[in-house]
């Protein structure tokens, strides 16, 4: 059978975080529609894995626990480790990958495309030694930054396929909505709600807390719009402390990551900092407001319900190498103000979409 009529098998791996998941997604919708009869498995870390079980264009969602790997490794299971890595490597093989992406160009990543057998392992950037286990490695600096998910598309051009449309694809929750109401403790798909996400591990990503409770209280008076706040765990208590400052709803910690998609889905507005919960925001068309300071991934997010606001400084961004000495002023100078005169024809434009 000549190779141009058989199936293509093509391997992705992109095993975390939220906002690279999410960002990645709509890369399979162009690799299946670049050519004829393709086949394409995902690998992703487990957690991770409920952004994707519903992308249509993915064939094979492949699951790897990293944290179970790690626990072996750290309690000295060596024989268990070794029989998880040859479940898996038997679980890739069989599909006779003709090329394999590493989304992600860390040691991890690049390790499970070596694992495939496959011939034509490309890694997008190189960092923790990955450019061991990939034939070849291409930057994540070139392509168009201005462009949300510019990394993955010059990976495509790359490699000969197209880069458009960039639209990225989550998860709906598996609960109904009467589930998901009764445990949000309030009728989100009805409630006029605004959703802001103020919370990363980097403390020179966040805006100040003073002014989410500024823009909170200005956007209920101007808009009418409830805050709900989305974070992870770890953030719960700040969470908290910011709720009951405004009276919004802190639902900090306590949603799946398909669960905040489906309130960030619903809102009427987001405003977030660069975390993965503000991306979603784009992806379901909700008009977001993105605040970039020591990090600026992208400028244009590509649909007009989106705004970046991003002051720039002769510092900025500094990519997580603040020198600042903590002031953070490149979040700082984006007052509440600049917020507002933003977000006022963002409304205008989903009122007129929506109509609400």
């Amino acid at each position: 059978m000549p190779r141009s009529s058989r199936q293509k098998s093509v391997l992705v791996v992109r095993l975390s975080h939220v906002t690279d998941v999410v960002m990645a997604s709509p890369m399979a919708y162009l690799i299946k529609r670049h050519s004829d009869n393709v086949h394409l498995t995902w690998v992703v870390q487990a957690k991770y894995a409920p952004l994707l079980v519903a992308n249509p264009d993915i064939d094979n969602l492949i699951t790897w626990d990293k944290d179970y790997w790690l626990q072996l490794l750290r309690k000295g299971k060596f024989l268990k480790l070794y029989r998880e890595i040859i479940l898996l490597k038997s679980q890739l093989r069989r599909r006779r990958f003709d090329i394999a992406l590493d989304l992600q160009g860390v040691m991890f990543s690049s390790f499970i495309t070596w694992l495939s057998g496959t011939r034509i392992r490309i890694a997008l950037g190189a960092t923790q030694g990955s450019n061991w286990f990939a034939t070849k490695t291409i930057s994540r600096n070139i392509g168009e930054e201005t462009q949300l998910g510019s990394e993955y598309r010059y990976l495509l051009s790359q490699i000969g396929m197209p880069d458009t449309p960039w639209q990225m694809v989550v998860a709906p929750p598996a609960e109904t909505t009467q589930t998901l109401v009764n445990k949000f403790q309030f009728p989100y798909p009805t409630e006029r709600y605004a959703v802001i996400c103020p919370f990363s591990v980097f403390a020179h990503k966040r805006w100040p807390d003073e002014y989410w409770k500024q823009i909170s209280l200005r956007i209920r008076g101007r808009y009418q719009l409830k805050t709900v706040i989305l974070g992870l765990e770890r953030d719960t208590e700040k969470g908290g402390e910011i709720a009951t400052a405004i009276g919004a709803i802190s639902l900090v910690g306590k949603t799946t990551y398909s669960q905040a998609g489906e309130l960030i889905k619903h809102a009427k507005l987001v405003i977030g900092i660069d975390t993965g919960l503000m991306h979603l925001g784009h992806a379901f068309r909700t008009p977001t407001i993105g605040l970039f300071g020591s990090t600026c991934p992208y400028s244009y997010a590509g649909v007009e319900t989106s705004k970046i606001i991003y002051q720039k400084r002769y510092c900025s961004p500094c990519n997580n190498k603040p020198i600042c000495s903590g002031r953070f002023d490149c979040m700082k100078e984006i007052t509440p103000d600049i917020v507002l005169s933003e977000l006022k024809p963002l409304m205008k434009i989903a009122n007129e979409k929506q109509h609400i």
